[in-house]
């Protein structure tokens, strides 16, 4: 029993040790850089995709009122990028477009999916004499992934600006971006990423 007592002493204090060892750094905005260029990367891609389907030399008005999300204006600016890049010309008007494009989202945030093989993040409780709080130990992870995807769903329609007639719809097309954090045996940590990529529309 003695014994068995000592082993145990001495993992907990490796335990402690491990969390001493650990830094843990909080992001002071409401989102990290890291979710701002995940949703970012999407969107991106998911405009790459919409500005493909319009055509080219044409002068178009763009309405953007149905794009509302935290990431709107770049949302919008990357569908302008996108269009500009494809030969479209954008105008400021009604009277001087060829066609109105309005545009429509249906997604643009993250979702974050974890799965592990191992404790969570326990804290031991409050010794009454010696500590006023309880004793924070770290998870241990014999296995761990974490997955944070970002999706942007993007789609168009666009009408002739003097009769009012469909010119183009367009199907509606999905971005994505993909951060997968590892870790297995404890300490062995690595991050497979996509966003810093070059752009491109993606499969899920």
């Amino acid at each position: 029993m003695q014994g068995s007592a000592i082993s145990l002493s001495a993992l907990l204090l490796c335990f402690l040790a491990l969390g001493g060892c650990a830094v843990e750094r909080v992001s002071n905005p409401g989102r990290t850089a890291t979710e701002e260029l995940l949703i970012s990367t999407a969107a991106d891609r998911a405009a790459e995709g919409l500005a493909e389907q319009v055509p080219p030399n044409v002068k178009v008005l763009l309405g953007t009122v149905s794009v509302a999300a935290v990431d709107e204006r770049y949302a919008t600016f990357a569908i302008r990028d996108r269009l500009l890049r494809r030969g479209v010309i954008l105008v400021d008007d009604k009277a001087s477009a060829d066609m109105v494009i309005e545009v429509r989202m249906g997604a643009l945030s993250t979702d974050e999916r974890t799965m592990y093989l191992g404790t969570p993040q326990l804290q031991l409780p409050a010794v009454p004499g010696v500590a006023t709080t309880g004793i924070p130990l770290p998870s241990l992870n014999i296995f761990k992934r974490t997955e944070t995807k970002a999706v942007a769903k993007f789609a168009a329609t666009g009408y002739d600006a003097k009769t009012g007639e469909m010119v183009v719809a367009t199907e509606p097309q999905l971005g994505y971006s993909e951060k997968v954090d590892w870790v297995i045996l404890f300490l062995l940590s690595w991050t497979n990423s996509d966003y810093l990529e070059a752009d491109r529309v993606t499969a899920p």
